[in-house]
């Protein structure tokens, strides 16, 4: 029955914890297994083990003895492998372990969009700081260095100078567990966003979105912009092709995917492509009320070997995420949060320190404050509710008595 039927669901933290919610709602049991001994998620799980989710054996064993239904990784990349590896060993539905590696493996993952017919950035993957300077000497300048294994912008450099070159390298081999890095041709353009599901080869965008990138780090997005109706539909004959082939060349038939292209010059650049569900909510609440499609109850059942019927929403709404900044230095109080919360429209406001932590430089995704994410009708509804909630929002830092508003 399927009241009985468990699924194993890697990572414990926060950000599973409405995985974990929505499968015990669907009927599932649930176990969660985490690298760390105290995580959120165990509470909320039937059963939970203490395992490193990169570890594949480990967890295979996990698996093994629980007699587990289905396996699944969202929101984190780090996981995607090892779950595809114990579908494929226990025979349960899974991408594939090798699919897995084409999406978390950026090296392997420019090699096969390479074939794809889109246009391709120059890049190469190198171990070592003289194997970068080589091959940047040989790309050109600027360029992104960045580790082949990372996700959420960590580790990544735009190098305009020669000089910097070993700076980005460790910054970026740092944040690589294979210790390998990948520099790529920078390519200028509009950075968009698709997300969307596989089921049986079938490709089905969802949603697009524009990227606003911060002028002191352009790697890092300061909005999240989804695109409603008219302008959605003018888009997606741009985006649907080319996205369409990149999925076939990585070789998903069936799961979720969050990818990230550039719009240059009339061609389709792809940047990046997870085979997984979007972070800071995107999974949950943006997916749904902009396409109409509750994208984690279908990942879900789709891991659980359940049939899944696809019936998007004809005209897409808006959404937008907007990502909080704040002045660099200790953090004594946040004001207004709970007038911001309360907006119409606010579907998500979420602060990442508190009182007492310290605020330091942008230098990657996870270093920005907090988000807010608003849903609305149209896209410029969406970021007009998210400006009148963070116009409430002030912070106090250091030993100063004077507000500062959160940008």
């Amino acid at each position: 029955m399927a009241d009985r039927r468990l699924l194993h669901v890697l990572g414990g933290g926060p950000w599973q914890l409405p995985t974990v919610k929505r499968a015990r709602e669907l009927g599932y049991r649930v176990l969660v297994t985490d690298m760390y001994r105290e995580r959120p998620a165990y509470a909320l799980a039937d059963l939970h083990e203490v395992v490193d989710i990169t570890d594949l054996d480990a967890t295979l064993a996990v698996a093994r003895r629980y007699r587990v239904d289905g396996i699944l990784c969202d929101t984190t990349d780090v996981g995607v492998p090892t779950a595809a590896y114990v579908a494929e060993r226990l025979g349960l539905p899974g991408m594939g372990y090798e699919t897995a590696l084409n999406f978390t493996d950026k090296a392997r993952m420019r090699e096969r969009t390479g074939r794809a017919g889109l246009r391709q950035v120059r890049h190469d993957a190198v171990d070592s700081l003289s194997g970068l300077q080589a091959a940047a000497a040989q790309i050109g300048l600027p360029a992104v260095v960045k580790p082949v294994d990372s996700q959420s912008g960590r580790g990544v450099t735009i190098v305009l100078d020669s000089s910097t070159l070993e700076t980005a390298w460790n910054f970026a081999v740092n944040h690589s567990r294979l210790r390998r890095v990948i520099v790529e041709q920078l390519v200028e353009g509009t950075e968009v966003i698709v997300d969307g599901l596989v089921v049986d080869g079938n490709v089905m965008l969802l949603t697009i979105a524009t990227k606003t990138p911060y002028a002191d780090n352009p790697t890092i997005s300061s909005r999240i912009c989804y695109l409603s109706g008219e302008h959605f539909e003018r888009i997606r004959p741009i985006l649907e092709p080319a996205n369409r082939s990149v999925i076939a060349a990585l070789g998903l038939r069936t799961g979720i995917f969050h990818a990230e292209y550039m719009l240059s010059g009339g061609d389709v650049v792809p940047i990046d492509v997870a085979a997984r569900g979007g972070g800071v909510t995107i999974y949950r609440h943006v997916l749904p009320h902009v396409s109409g499609v509750d994208a984690m109850s279908t990942v879900i059942r789709l891991a659980m070997g359940e049939p899944v019927r696809l019936q998007p929403s004809p005209i897409r709404r808006g959404a937008s995420i907007d990502f909080l900044r704040m002045p660099e230095g200790r953090l004594t109080r946040i004001e207004g949060a709970e007038a911001a919360a309360q907006e119409p429209g606010i579907a998500a406001l979420h602060f990442n320190v508190g009182a007492g932590d310290t605020v330091g430089p942008l230098l990657h995704k996870d270093d920005r404050p907090g988000f807010i994410v608003a849903l609305a009708e149209t896209s410029d509804a969406a970021v007009d509710c998210a400006e009148r909630a963070k116009a409430h929002l002030r912070v106090f830092m250091g030993s100063t008595g004077d507000p500062v508003p959160v940008h």
